[in-house]
């Protein structure tokens, strides 16, 4: 790997045990590594919260227009309406395969 540029950190006791204990295992070759790649997890979160909540804000965007455009559904009354279908269907009496 290309060396990059250095950068000095303090860690607690906590997470210095924990980054030493990687390294122990055999998981990483260094400490350097350790933290590397626990920098690399939380950049891919941070790019995952912000895909999540970019689609969220969309999707509220695109229910607050239809909102406005009276597009909108009972949801008690439909809720009502499938369960009776579903009920109906229960009821019927199942054809048996041969």
């Amino acid at each position: 790997m290309a060396r990059g540029s250095t950068l000095n950190v303090s860690l607690t006791k906590s997470l210095d045990r924990y980054v030493r204990a990687k390294v122990a295992t055999g998981g990483y070759e260094s400490t350097s590594e350790v933290i590397r790649e626990s920098l690399r997890l939380s950049q891919a979160i941070e790019q995952s919260q912000q895909l999540f909540w970019a689609d969220a804000r969309s999707k509220v965007a695109v229910a607050r227009r239809q909102i406005a455009q009276g597009k909108v559904t009972d949801g008690e009354a439909e809720m009502d309406r499938i369960i009776a279908e579903l009920d109906e269907m229960a009821a019927k009496p199942k054809k048996r395969a041969r």
